[in-house]
């Protein structure tokens, strides 16, 4: 029963630093770079030490052979500072035992060394585990044998210690190369979802450049520079297609770039700076912006031109959502919760039914004859990147609002 528990300590003292290596792999993502091999050393020394601190040998008088699985990883993660580190830490332990027969404890440690390079080319796992236990069985019996132990009695002892180096270091290394194959393939799959998205992303610019410039294309095969009447006719049209062009062009470089500049900001008076540069525009459209701005200064940390360039784009929205034959109004009102700001514009647009509001957070889609789809999309990226949050609820035909939430800031 003694042996039985020396062994699960074994096991946890080996698995312990192991797991917290993979772990570290899975939330770094580092695979075989310098920090990746530093890692392996710290790992396979902890492992050595936890195993020097807090087992003992399966039988009474005989150093223990688990400590080697430390060398064995070494080997199989190719570590060259520790396979030579760790091959005279065991050389050293081993000569406290064996203090007349250092030569032969060299040589046994040079064997390992001479089979690893052998079988480097066609490197097999569990045969350089099993020749490595195999070695260690025989070195261990010669050297029993010159001191004179009672040889019969240790041979069926360092055969079960052997085996039981060989299935602990089999199982272990298996674990560990399988964990890491399944992390470096979910790796691998996120990097082809990535390309897969930025190609969609290419293929998305590249359809929605292509129907204005193919719109340009037309009215120029029709354009004739003798007639007056299709200047007057068709430049106009070609500009509009050509600044459609553009300013999908820069939406799209806007969301590829969204750098933040934070500081304090007093977020009423950005609210109120937004409403005045948008009240001229909702005159026009005979639609009245009314607020509802608490009356104190609240602060939070943000980029003052990007929350501008959000807000901007959310009442603009609402402006161009209000039917022409309809008496439009939009309300922009705040209010604090949990340490948060939370601000709501509401129109009483046309609505969104709930498929157009399951979307409408999606890059390229636009219900606007001439928008790029992008605004919304930027101006979630944007509330994200303020640690906020951007949510839109809307009934058909009846109005939509938008509640962004901020976090405050203490002064």
């Amino acid at each position: 029963m003694e042996i039985f528990d020396t062994m699960i300590l074994d096991i946890i003292l080996i698995a312990l630093p192991l797991t917290i290596y993979l772990l570290y792999l899975a939330y770094t993502k580092t695979f075989n770079n310098k920090e990746n091999e530093l890692l392996i050393v710290v790992t396979i020394f902890s492992v050595l030490y936890l195993l020097f601190k807090y087992t003992k040998p399966l039988y009474m008088n005989m150093p223990f052979i688990i400590i080697n699985i430390s060398l064995i990883i070494a080997y199989i993660k190719k570590s060259k500072i520790s396979v030579l580190i760790t091959s005279i830490i065991m050389i050293a332990y081993y000569y406290s035992f064996y203090q007349d027969y250092l030569p032969i404890i060299i040589l046994e440690y040079l064997l390992y060394y001479l089979f690893y390079l052998k079988t480097f080319k066609e490197f097999k796992i569990n045969n350089f585990i099993l020749i490595f236990a195999t070695i260690k069985i025989v070195i261990s019996l010669i050297l029993l044998s010159y001191q004179n132990y009672a040889f019969p009695t240790y041979v069926s002892e360092l055969i079960i210690e052997g085996i039981y180096l060989y299935a602990v270091a089999s199982v272990i290394i298996y674990f560990l190369n399988k964990t890491e194959e399944v992390l470096k393939l979910h790796m691998n799959i996120k990097e082809i979802k990535h390309n897969k998205q930025i190609h969609t992303s290419l293929f998305q610019i590249t359809h929605e450049i292509k129907n204005p410039i193919a719109v340009c294309k037309g009215y120029l095969d029709m354009f004739d520079s003798e007639n007056p009447k299709h200047f007057k006719k068709y430049i106009p049209i070609l500009k509009d297609e050509i600044n459609r062009t553009l300013l999908l062009l820069e939406d799209f470089l806007a969301m590829n770039k969204v750098k933040i500049n934070k500081d304090i900001v007093d977020i009423n008076l950005l609210i109120e700076e937004v409403i005045k540069n948008i009240d001229m525009l909702c005159q026009k459209n005979n639609i009245k912006l009314t607020s509802n701005i608490i009356d104190d200064d609240i602060y939070i940390n943000a980029d003052y031109n990007r929350l501008t360039q959000v807000f901007i784009n959310l009442l603009k929205n609402s402006v161009e959502a209000i039917p022409k034959n309809k008496e439009g109004k939009i309300l922009v009102s705040e209010k604090i919760k949990d340490d948060h700001i939370i601000i709501i514009v509401k129109d009483n647009g046309k609505g969104m039914s709930k498929e157009l509001l399951n979307k409408i957070k999606e890059p390229f889609y636009t219900t606007k004859q001439k928008g790029t789809g992008l605004g919304v999309s930027l101006s979630e990226q944007i509330i994200k990147a303020h640690s906020g949050s951007l949510v839109y609820e809307s009934k058909e035909d009846e109005y939509t609002k938008v509640i962004v939430t901020l976090p405050i800031e203490e002064i």
